[in-house]
């Protein structure tokens, strides 16, 4: 998800309308997380205290997480508490997750329960999921593998005449194993792509999916519309609810290099590529996406550590970095 801001200051405390903005609710996540954790030091609760005062913004987004966890205890206190205690000692995807989504429900203020119920509860509780930066590849009871790029979910639903692997965000390779008689379907909020073959890739973007076929072939199908189209080795397609679209040619190296831990680009334009690098953090890239048009990017970079990548542009081009907290990187032209 990329954000581009006409000024960086409007933005990292709020929303056109006036709501807090995603940078302050990501930091005002993190002061409450470590409010909750029994080794919060009287340091740490006074530079909160400061933290605070220092804007309205602050006090609204904090307020409003404590609101969302107070409906967690609402439910079960104990075990909202063991859950959280959970979270808090380890560093691992339980508290990057608890920690996305009381930054949804947050943001998404008064109808943040519903969305978090109807949307993050989906990937908190997927059959796998994988949380920003991470990767994950699974073996099925079939012998099919799929691997889990950064920030996915997907449930498994075998039965006895069909495999369907329902993927709830993100993106997935999948490796089918061959079984005549269940077919393989990978399901998304706009797509089926059902395997006619062994691999390939599907993402699922807020506006569509794209299929894109390793090996074998594929057949892409429209939930919405019921048009399909079936894809070749080497070719991808990108599916809406209006329909699939046209056929074009993949490469399928740069498709599949994040599986390696690798962006390889070819004259893209910057912000695509930082569009991209940004799906791998934690927190928002800020940049205005008119004043960097004009700037492209060609080579490799690495997506296990998008600070270097970051670093790699801006040695490379007129940019200037600035980094807020871990979660709140600016980038501007020079």
């Amino acid at each position: 998800m990329s954000h581009s801001a006409s000024t960086a200051a409007q933005h990292e405390r709020a929303t056109e309308d006036g709501t807090p903005s995603a940078a302050v609710v990501a930091a005002a996540t993190e002061w409450y997380l470590k409010m909750q954790d029994d080794a919060c030091t009287p340091e740490q609760r006074s530079a909160l205290h400061d933290w605070l005062q220092a804007d309205p913004m602050h006090r609204l987004a904090y307020g409003r997480i404590d609101s969302i966890w107070s409906r967690f205890g609402q439910v079960d206190a104990r075990a909202g508490k063991a859950a959280l205690d959970a979270s808090l000692s380890g560093s691992g995807r339980r508290r990057r997750a608890l920690a996305g989504a009381l930054m949804l429900a947050c943001t998404v203020a008064g109808s943040g329960w519903l969305a978090l119920q109807s949307q993050t509860a989906r990937y908190l509780l997927a059959d796998h999921r994988t949380a920003p930066g991470e990767r994950l590849t699974i073996t099925l009871d079939d012998g099919s593998r799929i691997t889990l790029n950064t920030d996915s979910a997907i449930d498994a639903q075998y039965t006895g005449q069909e495999r369907r692997i329902v993927l709830r965000r993100g993106e997935i390779l999948v490796e089918v194993s061959a079984d005549p008689q269940r077919p393989f379907v990978v399901e998304s909020r706009h797509a089926t792509a059902r395997a006619l073959g062994t691999q390939y890739v599907v993402r699922d973007d807020a506006d569509a999916t794209r299929v894109a076929v390793i090996e074998s072939t594929v057949e892409a199908c429209s939930r919405a519309v019921g048009t399909c189209t079936t894809l070749a080795p080497g070719s991808a397609t990108r599916i809406t609810d209006e329909g699939v679209g046209a056929t074009e040619a993949a490469d399928i190296d740069a498709l599949i290099g994040w599986r390696d831990g690798v962006l390889a680009v070819n004259d893209k334009p910057l912000t695509e590529v930082l569009a991209e690098l940004e799906r791998y953090r934690r927190g928002t890239l800020y940049y205005d996406a008119e004043a960097l048009q004009g700037l492209s990017v060609s080579g490799v970079f690495p997506l296990d550590d998008t600070d270097r990548a970051l670093a790699a542009l801006s040695a490379n081009l007129p940019l200037r970095i600035t980094r807020f907290t871990s979660y709140v990187v600016r980038i501007e032209r020079r």
